[in-house]
């Protein structure tokens, strides 16, 4: 009976451990093919516009979204191949009239000098016009304003300023009437930021500078003052999305000479201007410093210091930082376009439909896609918006 027993209790020990293995088996197997069916993932690495083509170079990452003229010095250098403009990415229209650059102003500008305020934007928005009249001379402005008078050193390859501006300037639409991106689902807590979204898109192309603006451009007479003020304008001098400025400044005498009000350098410059003056009919009304940024959010941030007044900027950047408290008006938008995608020559696709293939068996051996973009721009939101359509998971590298 003793023996029976002991018997029953190995058999019962026996029976739990084989129970136990096998259900730990048919976990694992379950997990590795839930593993298995996981989403395609890409990892994102957050650097400075400049700094990407080193890195693609050097295979520190797979690919890179960002603005032009990088793009078309990538390309013409050697470095990587354009596989996609933002007009070809997901989801279908997305962008197309979506504004990549804003003219945005200091509230405590605008309400200090509130017909300098609108003398600017109307000089940006003809700027505008004599581009969009005269491309060709925007182009050399550019070229040199963004470059300079030598060559380009692109991966030991020398190229031309204007070889690049050649093929960059077609991928830019220069516009006042371009739509500011939406950015809820950028914010952490859309929700808190609701009212301020609100009152933002209420406000853009509806404020009393903007229409102040048209009237100075249809012929009224500036209200000037005796007051001469200084005013200081930030940009990012990386980049040609902001001719319409480099042509108002450079080509002073146009506009001189068409509206009676211009911006004129102190002095001709080598290299980019720094100052100029706010002229009206041949008065100075105004001194303008030219002040060099390194990125949208920075500038923003000079704004909310006052160590700026007005800004040529990326909208997303602007948008963020005006939803979050900085006191500042989105005026217009500049451009729209611009924005490309650049990939590894190695890579085996030649469009957007090719690469997502690519990032999704890349992906499943687990040798994830690296795509570098800028943190809080335009292109962080594009890019984030195509891989979620196509059903690919974004990780932060």
């Amino acid at each position: 009976m003793r023996r029976l027993l002991i018997y029953s209790i190995l058999a019962i020990l026996v029976f739990f451990i084989l129970s136990t293995v096998m259900f730990l088996f048919w976990t694992d197997l379950a997990h590795m093919k839930i593993i298995d069916s996981e989403q395609p993932v890409v990892y994102l690495v957050y650097t400075s516009a400049g700094s990407m083509p080193e890195l693609l170079n050097t295979s520190q990452i797979d690919a890179f979204i960002t603005y032009e003229p990088i793009i078309s010095t990538s390309v013409l250098g050697g470095i990587g191949k354009e596989i996609a403009t933002q007009s070809d990415l997901p989801p279908p229209g997305q962008w197309n009239r979506s504004a990549c650059n804003i003219l945005v102003m200091s509230d405590n500008f605008i309400d200090e000098n509130h017909e300098d305020a609108a003398l600017i934007t109307a000089l940006i928005t003809a700027g505008i016009k004599r581009v969009n009249e005269d491309p060709l001379l925007a182009e050399n402005i550019s070229a040199e304003w963004v470059f300079g008078s030598g060559p380009i050193i692109s991966a030991g390859a020398s190229l031309d300023p204007m070889e690049v501006e050649n093929r960059s300037f077609p991928t830019l639409t220069f516009t006042k009437d371009a739509n500011l991106p939406n950015i809820t689902d950028t914010l952490s807590n859309s929700e808190e930021y609701s009212a301020e979204i609100k009152i933002m898109d209420q406000q853009y192309r509806n404020n009393s500078v903007y229409k102040r603006s048209l009237e100075l451009l249809s012929g009224s007479q500036p209200n000037v003052t005796g007051n001469i003020p200084t005013i200081n304008i930030g940009y990012l001098p990386s980049t040609d999305h902001y001719a319409p400025l480099y042509v108002a400044v450079e080509d002073s005498e146009y506009f001189c000479n068409k509206y009676d009000f211009c911006l004129v350098m102190s002095a001709k410059e080598h290299g980019r201007p720094t100052y100029c003056t706010l002229n009206v009919d041949g008065k100075v009304v105004a001194n303008v410093n030219l002040v060099q940024g390194s990125s949208g959010g920075g500038l923003m941030t000079n704004m909310g210091q006052n160590a700026i007044d007005i800004g040529c900027l990326g909208s997303v950047p602007a948008e963020l930082q005006v939803v979050s408290g900085n006191n500042a008006t989105i005026i217009q938008s500049i451009n729209t376009g611009g924005t490309g995608i650049v990939v590894n020559n190695r890579l085996p696709c030649s469009d957007w439909n090719s690469f997502v293939s690519v990032i999704k068996e890349r992906s499943m051996e687990n040798n994830q896609i690296k795509i570098a973009t800028v943190q809080s721009s335009i292109q962080e939101e594009i890019i984030r918006e195509a891989l979620e359509y196509e059903d690919i998971r974004v990780n932060q590298f």
